[in-house]
């Protein structure tokens, strides 16, 4: 149950701050954050089994990244597209976020359910292909999990409100990590309707998941300020407890629209 939380012009040093959990098997092997090879302009990690990505970022601005939605009845096919080639897709192509939307909604059944936010340091777009919903994120504090973007699931909502309450302190980006780093599960009477067992549902409800073998991989975190000087913070966890960091800092170049 992933969680990405954003804020578009409501930091004074920052028009974007965006911060993404990912979720994953721990077995399921990836890469950290790096500018890829084939792909010099394009910071992202790398998911070594479909051999997308979860979240990125390029040199020119673009910013995509992607939730599984589960608002489908359906179960899961593996026989589905692999969602991490839409971040890819976009951040590799030359095609803007609207028309690049409509295109993924032309193929929206070749892929189990997936939240998509895709565009720029300026503007970004969402999609949720279960709900067939194009929007564009206006300016303020939006969170996304696994139903659609800013659905009142408590991991949401609180996040939403933990980030609105940062927008007017001196910057602490420690504070933002121990945000995303809150393994407190909400009261079971405000969990998610979801079809798992009560154990399991209180860990996936929380910020910061850890169960046997599922469990929060990484942090990222996604800074521009007024100047399009960018900060990127990749923070991967281990079972185990341990942390490492890569960090890249950059200045972006003309806008890709």
């Amino acid at each position: 149950m992933c969680l990405i939380s954003l804020q578009l012009s409501q930091h004074a040093s920052y028009k974007l701050i965006l911060v993404a959990n990912r979720d994953e098997q721990y077995d399921r092997p990836s890469l950290a954050a790096h500018f890829w090879p084939e792909h010099p302009d394009l910071l992202a990690g790398k998911d070594l089994s479909a051999h997308g990505t979860w979240l990125g970022i390029t040199k020119q601005g673009k910013i995509a990244a992607v939730t599984n939605s589960y608002l489908a009845t359906a179960q899961e096919s593996d026989q589905k597209l692999s969602r991490g080639n839409l971040v890819i897709d976009y951040l590799t192509g030359s095609t803007g976020p609207d028309d690049y939307l409509n295109k993924v909604r032309q193929q929206r059944t070749a892929y189990n359910g997936f939240n998509l936010i895709v565009g720029s340091r300026d503007s970004l777009h969402h999609y949720n292909n279960i709900l067939d919903e194009i929007s564009v994120l206006q300016t303020g504090n939006h969170s996304v999990s696994n139903a659609t973007l800013d659905t009142p699931w408590p991991k949401v909502t609180h996040t939403k409100a933990a980030m609105a309450a940062l927008a007017s302190s001196t910057f602490d980006e420690e504070a933002i990590f121990r945000i995303m780093a809150d393994r407190t599960p909400p009261p079971d009477d405000q969990l998610p309707d979801l079809p798992l067992d009560l154990p399991i549902l209180r860990a996936v409800s929380a910020n910061f998941i850890q169960t046997e073998r599922y469990g929060t991989r990484s942090t990222t975190l996604i800074l521009i300020d007024h100047s399009d000087q960018v900060t990127f913070v990749e923070r991967s966890y281990l079972p185990d407890g341990t942390s490492s960091n890569v960090r890249f800092n950059f200045q972006l170049m003309t806008e890709e629209k």
